[in-house]
């Protein structure tokens, strides 16, 4: 519990019952909405309020089936850059390097930040002609394989605030930006378990995208692999194969099992 300060004429009573209840998930791991008012002694509405916020922000993951809560591994972004990324990039980089072996062709890794995503590792392809991108440096996620591998499995909420509060920037003429015809897409990627990019982010160039998920089955990242359209076809079987076992060894290290989940759960985003 975070102790009282009233007496304090600076505090701001809703930034007190925020960090109550992150103290409360800290603690208990995960909770319900009925639980965190119990054990923070807060009004509902306010605890359901603080909560659709943080989950808007990404920093509290929502079980939608059971309607649970927890903290998100953003939080370790607020202490230290590395401190989700590294342990990531030293589980997906060996797995990355065998992608690039088979397919000849640029892998990417990458994470959901807000409206983008950014590449945290990259593993070049073995061709003097190539698209690489450079960690650190991003792409939006309504045109990225990366992107829509991600935001298919964020919460429906989340969805509705990427793509209807606001323009969705058309970096190509092959650019999606309808609304309706991305969510097409979204559906799609929850069904088959990929993503493309095919020229949306930059004419020329082809990429397909997986996502990787944790222990509690949210989605934490995602692998793409990419290359010029000439040459890479990201529709083949054998690397939409290859690209999701890899990505299945991943998640794998972060205690995900795809076994005893039927459906991954939705991240806030």
């Amino acid at each position: 519990m975070i102790p009282s300060q009233s007496d304090d004429k600076y505090m701001v009573p809703v930034l007190r019952s925020t960090f109550q209840i992150l103290g409360e998930l800290s603690i208990a791991g995960t909770l319900n909405l009925n639980d965190l008012v119990v054990r923070t002694g807060l009004p509902k509405s306010t605890v359901f309020r603080i909560l659709r916020s943080l989950s808007q922000l990404g920093y509290v993951l929502r079980n939608e089936s059971q309607r649970t809560y927890w903290l998100s591994p953003k939080f370790g972004d607020l202490s230290h850059a590395g401190a989700w990324s590294e342990p990531l990039r030293r589980a997906a980089r060996p797995h990355m390097l065998k992608l690039r072996d088979l397919s000849g062709e640029t892998v990417n890794l990458g994470l959901l930040d807000l409206d983008r995503v950014m590449y945290i590792e990259v593993v070049p392809s073995v061709h003097p002609l190539r698209l690489c991108e450079r960690p650190g440096g991003w792409e939006y996620l309504h045109a990225s394989a990366l992107g829509k591998a991600m935001l298919a499995y964020c919460s429906p909420e989340f969805i509705d605030s990427m793509l209807d509060s606001r323009e969705l920037p058309a970096l190509t003429p092959k650019t999606v930006t309808a609304a309706a015809q991305l969510r097409a897409q979204l559906a799609e990627v929850r069904r088959s378990g990929y993503a493309l990019d095919e020229e949306e982010t930059t004419l020329l160039g082809n990429c397909v995208g997986v996502p990787l998920f944790d222990s509690a089955g949210a989605v934490v990242a995602a692998l793409s692999i990419s290359g010029p359209t000439s040459r890479f076809n990201p529709r083949e079987d054998n690397i939409i194969r290859a690209l999701k076992a890899e990505a299945a060894a991943v998640s794998a290290s972060y205690g995900y099992s795809p076994l005893e989940r039927d459906v991954p759960v939705l991240l806030p985003g």
